[in-house]
């Protein structure tokens, strides 16, 4: 252990390659679980069926990557694991790199690229189920390099940079634009980097963006309805209790949320740091105060969102786009302080190891021990099996696939890479298909209410709309138990063949 802390010491990028290993394992850890997929998961596959401007309420960046992939390299398991990870892999290559360039230590710069790992958020969910969060961290990163590099040493390239970070940034996630609004009221409000702000450079930053932007954009315009229903929704989720009960909940909200987001990060600081952690907190110079103006600005923001938008359920996605800078913010204060690195390093580096072997397997543990702790996690559905059972084995082949919902129609195209899948959920999308007597169209909707044995109304009505009819439909149902599931724990499908007349 000692030896492999000086070297990451004496070589600090070999951090990158510890990194590249990590990502690796988690690959792997996701190839070998079932093929049933987690929601977003099914939303890329299900989406990898056409390339669009907008898909719904998330940006498009995510989708037209992995589509990318799929087009190149096949539908899988591995190409859903490839991309999600190098994304994550990017984004850590990139914050050290931004951490470089601000830390005078290099065994404090890789101490806060590995910190990321104690955001729960990121360290964990972002492995388990995240796709357009994954691209928009990425963005974050990028753009944390490009805004440091152009603090201290401005050039076109490192403008045109945070240009493309931004534009990535908000057609990955739109709530990427509060980074960017914290950063310039920062800049503004910094004596000494606010002339960064005024140089003409900042232009090609600004094109850059929008030309990065415009094409989404203007599908945003035209679809905004689509795109912000589920934010408004969210937003807006607290305003049946009244003006003040609804306050009162968002500020209760407020705290939990950040300590949700970063309690962890900064405990494992403050015991690695032991009792030079408090200290270190007074320390300070401009890079430090710039950072701590932008967090000060997120609460103003938060604050606002429970003041005057009605938002009493306040989730990470609401501070992530700006707490991710937490490892870095800790590790710029215990650099300023002076701290040792070798004797930090020595206390860290083994906790982040611990992580690195606990987060993988604790993905695969619960899905495995799924029976044994009485719980059905999303991806022990078996949906393999029950394409086996009514498709394969009769050896019919599906013109088109209508699912009841998006997630359950991911998870049938994961299963049937060559088949047209349609589901109500998307009504701007209507894949073409091949109806005839010899292939029918296939409905499937799960089946584990009281009312399973009949078809969704939503299923009725797609059907109706592709085909021009409603048939007389005869409905069945399969149950099928669980992937790793304890004896009789049993998923029940519905479904129903439409012969064409």
């Amino acid at each position: 252990m000692n030896h492999f802390i000086k070297t990451l010491q004496a070589r600090p990028n070999t951090v990158i390659l510890l990194i590249a290993v990590y990502f690796l394992i988690n690959l792997i850890a996701r190839v070998s679980l079932p093929n049933s997929l987690e929601m977003d998961e099914a939303g890329q596959i299900l989406m990898s069926q056409w390339y669009a401007l907008g898909y719904d309420t998330q940006p498009p960046f995510f989708n037209w990557v992995q589509h990318l992939v799929i087009d190149g390299i096949g539908q899988s398991l591995f190409a859903l694991s490839l991309v999600k990870n190098l994304f994550l892999f990017s984004s850590y290559v990139f914050y050290y790199l931004a951490a470089r360039q601000v830390l005078a230590s290099k065994g404090i710069a890789v101490a806060a690229t590995l910190g990321l790992l104690t955001i729960p958020e990121i360290g964990w969910l972002a492995q388990r189920d995240l796709t357009h969060s994954n691209a928009s961290l990425f963005a974050a990163c990028l753009f944390l390099f490009g805004l440091f590099r152009t603090l201290d040493r401005p050039t076109i390239t490192s403008y045109l940079v945070t240009g493309i970070a931004i534009g990535i940034g908000l057609i990955s996630k739109y709530n990427f634009s509060i980074l960017c609004f914290c950063a310039f009221v920062a800049l503004l409000a910094s004596p000494v980097y606010r002339q960064r702000i005024f140089d003409w450079r900042i232009l090609v930053t600004a094109a850059m963006a929008l030309l990065i932007v415009a094409p989404h954009g203007l599908w945003l315009v035209q679809n905004f309805e689509i795109a912000s229903h589920d934010t408004v929704t969210k937003l807006a989720s607290g305003g049946q209790d009244g003006v003040l009960l609804q306050i009162v909940r968002g500020l209760s909200q407020l705290p939990l949320t950040i300590l949700a987001y970063g309690a962890l990060t900064v405990v494992i600081f403050a015991s690695v740091a032991r009792g030079r952690f408090w200290p270190a907190l007074r320390a300070s110079n401009s890079k430090t105060r710039l950072v701590e103006v932008m967090l000060a600005v997120l609460l103003v923001f938060l604050l606002f969102l429970i003041f005057f938008m009605g938002t009493a359920e306040l989730k990470t996605r609401w501070v992530s786009p700006v707490l991710f800078i937490l490892p870095l913010y800790l590790c710029m204060k215990l650099d300023a302080y002076g701290i040792d690195d070798s004797d930090f390093l020595k206390r860290f580096i083994p906790v982040v190891l611990l992580l690195m072997v606990l987060i993988p397997a604790s993905l695969v543990l619960r899905i495995v021990a799924a029976g044994a702790i009485n719980d059905h996690p999303k991806l022990t559905v078996p949906y393999q099996q029950f394409f086996e059972e009514i498709v394969r084995k009769p050896s019919i082949t599906p013109a088109l696939v209508i699912a009841g919902d998006a997630f359950l129609a991911g998870n049938i195209r994961m299963q049937l890479a060559d088949i047209p899948v349609d589901t109500e959920t998307y009504p701007l999308y209507s894949p073409p298909f091949d109806w005839s007597a010899t292939k029918p169209i296939l409905l499937v909707w799960r089946a584990n209410g009281d009312d399973g044995v009949k078809v969704p109304p939503e299923v009725e009505n797609r059907l109706k709309l592709r085909t021009g009819i409603l048939p007389p439909l005869q409905p069945q149902t399969i149950a099928l138990p669980y992937l790793y599931g304890s004896d009789g724990d049993l998923f029940r499908f519905g479904y129903a063949w439409v012969i064409k007349p």
